[in-house]
């Protein structure tokens, strides 16, 4: 089924008031300043704190523990926190998880900002029996993503050690003249964005069609919120592509990756680790897309003319 615009969550839009200054030549070709008070759609930035329940071998009992803290717009959460998950290899399938539970996060939980959390935004995922989180592994990985400079050797390292040896083989095939529409077929569903003007925006393209979009004040957001889409349909796309409204940085190559998709197409520029973990992986690298060009860093043997 393609994907169709729909209502914005209502708690991804506040209205806030703002002050706009505007100037304007009089008859006398003076600059005048003028100033009014109205009011402005704002994107809803709010924490999302995730905790994981899991079931601990060694006591035969569920333990409870707290992942992270993100920035997210609310909407889509359960897809978020699938693609996030799974992007961080710590679940593969939607069985893996079998409950959500929202609810108020205590003071004496392990967040800092835990007293500004309120009923939707603290989360305990309830995995399934039989998945056993590394903590050891997934606290070095949140420890390298959350320092200052992060080694680009230790990641692309990393990232081999976490995600399969190599991105399927399939048929993932691309015509030259359906990427110079993608960036304004993408456009044309953010409904968020055309009320606000600040969302990031990622989508999957399959069939000549999109078949999930989503939206997001983050761009690693919205794409853990498709793929986690995906994953929640049961979706098995053999030729899925990612398009994205901003700029490639590594991090959004190593979620394609791991959600074993192979084209990534954006309107913006790639960083330089993006390109290699590209490279490394055979990954297709699509970059600074418009309606008469295009640039591919890596992978060019999948586009079509």
């Amino acid at each position: 089924m393609p994907y169709t615009s729909n209502t914005p969550h209502p708690k991804a839009i506040k209205k806030m008031p703002r002050i706009r200054y505007q100037r304007q030549l009089n008859a006398l070709d003076e600059s005048v300043l003028s100033k009014r008070i109205t009011e402005d759609d704002i994107a809803v930035e709010e924490p999302l704190q995730i905790s994981l329940a899991y079931y601990d071998l060694q006591t035969q009992d569920f333990q409870k523990k707290i992942l992270t803290l993100t920035m997210r717009t609310p909407g889509d959460d359960d897809a978020l926190i699938y693609g996030f998950l799974i992007c961080e290899g710590i679940i593969k399938h939607k069985n893996d998880i079998s409950a959500f539970e929202y609810k108020m996060a205590s003071r004496s939980e392990e967040s800092a900002d835990a007293n500004q959390i309120d009923h939707s935004n603290a989360v305990c995922v309830l995995l399934a029996k039989h998945v056993q989180p590394d903590w050891k592994v997934i606290e070095r990985q949140f420890t390298n993503h959350s320092s200052c400079g992060i080694c680009g050797k230790t990641s692309l390292n990393a990232l081999q050690l976490k995600s399969p040896a190599h991105l399927d083989e399939n048929l993932t095939t691309i015509h030259s003249h359906t990427l110079f529409d993608l960036p304004d077929l993408l456009r044309e569903q953010q409904a968020i964005f055309s009320h606000t003007g600040g969302l990031h925006a990622a989508g999957l393209y399959d069939n000549q069609q999109f078949v999930h979009i989503a939206e997001d004040v983050g761009r690693h957001n919205a794409v853990d919120k498709v793929i986690g889409l995906r994953c929640l349909n049961d979706h098995k796309f053999a030729m899925t592509v990612l398009v994205l409204s901003g700029r490639i940085s590594f991090e959004l190559v190593q979620k394609a990756i791991m959600a074993n998709i192979n084209v990534i197409v954006s309107v913006g520029a790639p960083s330089s680790l993006a390109v290699s973990a590209a490279k490394q992986f055979d990954l297709t690298l699509i970059g600074f897309t418009k309606t008469d060009s295009f640039n591919v860093y890596n992978g060019d043997w999948r586009i079509t003319k």
